[in-house]
């Protein structure tokens, strides 16, 4: 009889432990100023150390227990610590908005010795632990996320959410309280964002770099196609266990590193109980004299395997265009690894000040309290469906590391419900139906196809696209270049396009023109035919390459000192594509005519008498070539995007030429070759090297010769510095058919020199360059003395970069000097000063 009475006592104790008295509080913490929530944020039950919860990366927090809860401890690093008194929580969930208030607190430099900071032997040993943490040290994997961006003000005393009890009245307040401002900025953005895009990726990952991500849904306010699907995975690296840490486009040096652990300080701000582990709570900082690309923030270290369980950052650099925060949480997945779960990035653009002006179509007057409302980008990745040790080959990965699926913007809302971390709050739902019928009003379609068009240089107008960098040109020959190019597009055909263009010069007052028929058999391996005519003008002496692209560099200048140019017409036939994984070639055969456009003459002799020819017939064969081991590309709606290589890119041309083919009247070979690497040198800024070097074996014209790569002219408006150029070498100054170039330089950044927002850039460079001529009696009339750099010509010169930044554009001076067998008789000619401006994003 006592089985039953044990069963019965037994059965009567667990439904008493059930229905036991709950206590739960849950809410959100966020900063008092700015209402911006606070990630990590500790919390205890006053009295009760072992009683707490951690906010999460969002601020949000929920702690239940049979203790009934009177008070809760909130501590936070750089906010005061306060005790938040309750009333009533039995059988009730209170739901808080709790607001810190920021501490005067800073890191102030210590002196620490060897073995005292206990707080330094906590950081060595998640080091000591890092590759045994990090994913992509130990394990192959797949997993899913959710991906979310929206953009709003950086408002200041204004919720973000409407969430809070406060909020709310203070919505009522301003409504019934400034009705002349009715509908201002500051109220719309208290009921929608300016912008949001959601996308849902899939990404594998093989052990050691073997990467791939498809986005396989996208969705953006105002637009079908998005362009910004690839952005929110993109701002900041995947975990806090690599040397450096990429945030937006800026490399900065971890804490959490070998490198970095004697160039910060470390401090225990508090200690956390997670059932049988501890969390340490770390604050770090640079310190001081310590010029680096730093950051500040606090990590959040269990001590199961010694792991990142919470990060916050941000670069201790902050300019005057960006400010940026990041935040990461890591949870141990299926017992056996720290894995990352949610990727956060907010970033506010100083320079950009919004106001009522900015909701399109407003008519209403400007609310004072919006003149100082920042731009602010926020982003959110979500990860789940993790899956470790997953079996995948090489063979299951190409070049392309990141892609949109075809379907991406089609997704019906089973996948959204399916892989939203939570449904659309009333907010979200407000912009995507506000915004899209703005959109649908005011085309949006058609203005998003600007941004497109900076990056691939077309814009899309219909069937046809327009060549941008046809509009306006500027070089030292025709002066201003004026015209207009039109190729149709995939509207009309996805594998034919036809095109052409128009030009006029009104330096040399005359027309150009030319057109072009091409066959793409292949997106993906660029596989395509072309047929080309064209009756222009081209750079005598000058060297081109196959996909030389000088988007970014000041490369893109040397065209605007270029004065000596010949009038050609060609027809080309041209086959193009990438095989064996780096390669790019191009196979061409084409037929021209060269004329001269100044004295020059070319001098052939013929029965012991010298004939001069001002016009040249060459048919050739050749291809061009470019590789690139290791680059991997970002396939998007805009094409293939190349996401760089950590390894030298080199490029090659062999072309051969016929006498007596066609009309051909020359024969040759010429060969040319161009390689390129920046390397990046922690802490020291980079170091760049270019060589090029050309051979042509023939009796050739100047035409087809090499001028050295000159920039310099002695007209104050031309003084702008150009990369892989000699900036004190006159135009036409040498001329050769052998020659190699050699151009170094080092840009130390702002490590040397730094005060507050002056940040200018000490950058070096040396230039050197040897050639020869065969055959220099056969040319006549050059517009300079004939002369070849067989003794070497030397320049070396100092950059100050970065003295002024507008907005993307940063400008400086430089100085260089040139020296060697060719220094000039008077020392002060040897001497040039020009001015330097970079594109930077």
């Amino acid at each position: 009889m006592r089985k039953p009475f044990i069963f019965l006592f037994l059965s009567i104790i667990c439904s008493l432990s059930i229905n036991a008295q709950q206590y739960t509080v849950e809410g959100r913490i966020i900063d008092k100023q700015t209402n911006a929530p606070l990630a990590f944020v500790n919390m205890i039950v006053t009295g009760q150390q072992q009683i707490g919860s951690t906010a999460d990366i969002d601020g949000n927090f929920k702690i239940s227990t049979t203790v009934p809860i009177t008070s809760l401890t909130f501590s936070y690093v750089g906010y005061k610590d306060l005790i938040l008194t309750l009333h009533d929580t039995a059988h009730d969930s209170k739901h808080l908005i709790v607001k810190l208030e920021e501490s005067s607190y800073s890191l102030k430099e210590v002196t620490i010795l060897p073995g005292i900071n206990p707080a330094l032997r906590i950081i060595q040993r998640a080091i000591d632990n890092s590759d045994k943490n990090n994913p992509e040290k130990v394990h192959s994997f797949t997993y899913t996320s959710y991906n979310k961006m929206y953009a709003t003000a950086d408002l200041k005393a204004q919720a973000d959410t409407l969430n809070s009890l406060d909020s709310l009245k203070a919505a009522k307040a301003s409504a019934d309280t400034s009705k002349k401002h009715k509908d201002g900025l500051s109220d719309v953005l208290r009921k929608q964002y300016l912008f949001l895009s959601e996308s849902i990726g899939k990404r594998k990952f093989l052990y050691p770099d073997h990467n791939h991500e498809e986005i396989i849904a996208t969705r953006t306010s105002g637009v079908k196609n998005s362009p910004f699907a690839l952005l929110a995975t993109q701002l900041q690296s995947f975990s806090f266990y690599k040397e450096y840490i990429l945030i937006l486009d800026g490399n900065y040096l971890n804490p959490i590193s070998t490198l970095g652990i004697s160039r910060y300080n470390y401090i225990i701000e508090d200690t956390l109980y997670n059932g049988k582990d501890t969390v340490f709570v770390i604050s770090y900082h640079p310190k001081k004299n310590k010029n680096f690309d730093g950051m500040k923030g606090v990590v959040y270290i269990n001590t199961n395997g010694y792991a990142l369980q919470n990060v916050l950052a941000q670069p201790i650099k902050q300019d005057k265009t960006i400010s940026i925060h990041i935040q990461q949480k890591y949870e141990y997945v299926n017992k056996k690894q720290w894995f990352p779960v949610q990727l956060n990035t907010d970033w506010v653009y100083n320079n950009i000040k919004l106001n009522d002006s900015t909701l399109e179509g407003s008519n209403k007057a400007s609310n004072p309290d919006d003149e100082h409302n920042k731009l602010k980008i926020v982003t959110r990745s979500y990860i789940k469906d993790i899956v470790l040790d997953t079996v995948l080959k090489k063979r299951d990965f190409g070049r392309v590391e990141v892609e949109i699926a075809d379907n991406a913007a089609k997704q019906n809302d089973s996948i959204w419900n399916k892989y939203r971390n939570d449904t659309l709050s009333a907010k979200e739902r407000k912009t995507y139906k506000v915004i899209d019928s703005v959109g649908k009003a005011s085309h949006l379609d058609r203005k998003i196809l600007w941004f497109e068009a900076l990056a691939t240089g077309k814009l899309r107008m219909g069937w046809a696209d327009l060549d941008l960098d046809r509009i306006i040109n500027l070089n030292g020959y025709e002066g201003l270049r004026l015209g207009a190019g039109l190729h149709t597009n995939d509207e009309i055909s996805k594998v034919v396009s036809v095109g052409g263009y128009g030009a006029y010069g009104l330096g040399d007052m005359a027309f150009k023109y030319g057109g072009d028929i091409g066959f793409l058999f292949s997106p993906y391996s660029h596989l395509k035919l072309d047929f080309a005519y064209k009756n222009d003008v081209i750079e005598s002496g000058g060297v081109s390459f196959y996909n030389d692209e000088h988007l970014l560099s000041t490369e893109a200048y040397h065209a605007y000192f270029v004065n000596n140019m010949d009038k050609i017409k060609q027809e080309q036939i041209s086959l193009s594509f990438d095989a064996l994984r780096y390669f790019q070639f191009n196979l061409f055969g084409d037929e021209q005519v060269r004329t001269v456009t100044n004295n020059y003459a070319f001098g052939v002799t013929e029965n012991n008498a010298t004939v001069l020819f001002n016009q040249f017939n060459f048919t050739e064969m050749g291809l061009g070539l470019r590789f690139a081991y290791g680059e991997t590309f970002l396939k998007s709606p805009m094409g293939m995007i190349s996401l760089g290589t950590k390894y030298p890119v080199v490029w090659a041309n062999i072309t051969h030429g016929f006498n007596g083919l066609l009309n051909g009247g020359y024969a040759y070979m010429k060969y040319d070759l161009k390689a390129s690497k920046v390397f990046h040198l922690p802490q020291l800024g980079s170091f760049a090297i270019s060589a090029l070097a050309g051979y042509v074996n023939g009796n050739v014209p100047y035409t087809l010769l090499y001028n050295s790569s000159a920039c310099y002219t002695p007209k104050l408006i031309d003084a702008l510095a150009v990369d892989n150029s000699f900036e004190t070498m006159r135009i036409n100054e040498f001329m050769s058919n052998k020659y190699v170039n050699l151009f170094v330089s080092h840009d130390f950044e702002s490590f040397l020199f730094r005060s507050g927002n002056f940040r200018p850039h000490l950058k070096l460079v040396t230039h050197m360059g040897w050639g020869m001529l065969d055959n220099a009696a056969n040319h006549f009339y050059f517009p300079s003395p004939i002369q070849t750099m067989n003794k070497g010509y030397y320049e070396s010169g100092i950059e100050l970069n970065n003295l002024i930044t507008m907005n993307f554009l940063q400008l400086g001076v430089g100085g260089y000097y040139r020296y060697g067998p060719y220094s000039l008789p008077d020392m002060s000619s040897n001497f040039v000063f020009k001015f330097t401006a970079y594109i930077v994003f």
